[in-house]
């Protein structure tokens, strides 16, 4: 067993770059998960730079918008320095770097957990938790410098300038959103890390099987623009016949076709994984009818 899954993982390790089907027994859409061969259960710890570094950037850009345009700065002097074409320029080139910073907070999410519900998880909470903070930051200078000021929502329709009152809408909007994420973020991780643990045990312990995929049925969904497949397995186990089903999510070039070589993985408490046999080349679907389609 044991000779079989290393073969398999040095395999997986040559082709971790591609879009290798996934499947799943028990899960589908955002929450199925995957661990690479080779690879261990996924940590907390790798992924917390990244996402204290991209909150930061979109704090700090976000001040721009909400300063100069939302009524959230404390002085008429920073408003106008916020406002400055100079600052403006800043805070677009700093806007395509913070872009790329929550990429990398998604794509070390899903090579952590191997799951997209946490990677969206994760970037929404980065946007939201940095665009909320800045905007908290600046409406607390903003009334400290102004204790006098009363803070009256009102003032929205009233106003001949845009008050403060309207930035901190949208900010309490995104302070609202990060709240509801950073609720479910830990349910989710909890989640991914259960299934990478089982997937991890049952490519160490479990019971290897050959299987044949026996049906590939179209649900007509896409995740993105990914497309999503039910599908059944069937494998011999003690002379007797035994079919699996899953759920399957690929690329539209890489779907496989009926007759397939499958590796089934099973242990004593029921938990089954499957995984398409790559070292056995697999054969896909020629043309990419699978296509998410263009509107």
């Amino acid at each position: 067993m044991r000779n079989t899954t290393e073969g398999q993982q040095k395999h997986g390790q040559q082709e971790q770059f591609e879009p290798m089907p996934l499947f799943s027994t028990m899960d589908r859409n955002g929450r199925m998960t995957m661990l690479r061969p080779g690879r261990h259960v996924g940590r907390v710890a790798p992924l917390l730079p990244w996402l204290l570094i991209s909150a930061a950037l979109w704090a700090l850009t976000g001040s721009v918008p909400f300063g100069a345009l939302l009524g959230l700065a404390p002085t008429p002097a920073i408003s106008l320095f916020l406002g400055h074409p100079v600052t403006v320029g800043v805070a677009l080139v700093l806007l395509f770097v913070v872009i790329g910073a929550t990429s990398g907070v998604y794509s070390q999410a899903v090579e952590q957990f191997g799951q997209t519900r946490v990677a969206g998880l994760s970037a929404t909470l980065a946007i939201a938790g940095g665009l909320a903070t800045s905007a908290g930051v600046l409406l607390l200078w903003t009334l400290t410098n102004d204790p006098s000021r009363p803070f009256d929502l009102e003032a929205i329709a009233t106003s001949p300038t845009i008050p403060p009152e309207l930035g901190a809408i949208v900010g309490a909007v995104f302070a609202l959103l990060a709240a509801i994420v950073l609720l479910q973020l830990p349910g989710s991780i909890a989640h991914a890390l259960r299934r990478q643990a089982d997937i991890e045990r049952l490519r160490l312990e479990g019971s290897l099987f050959t299987g044949t995929l026996t049906a590939v049925n179209f649900t007509n969904r896409w995740l993105f623009n990914l497309p999503i497949f039910t599908v059944e397995v069937s494998y011999i186990v003690n002379d007797a016949p035994l079919v699996v089903s899953a759920h399957m999510r690929t690329s539209a070039d890489r779907v496989p076709v009926v007759g397939s070589r499958m590796l089934v993985l099973t242990d004593f408490r029921g938990t089954t994984h499957v995984e398409l046999d790559l070292s056995n080349g697999a054969a896909f679907e020629p043309d990419a009818k699978y296509a998410a389609p263009d509107y």
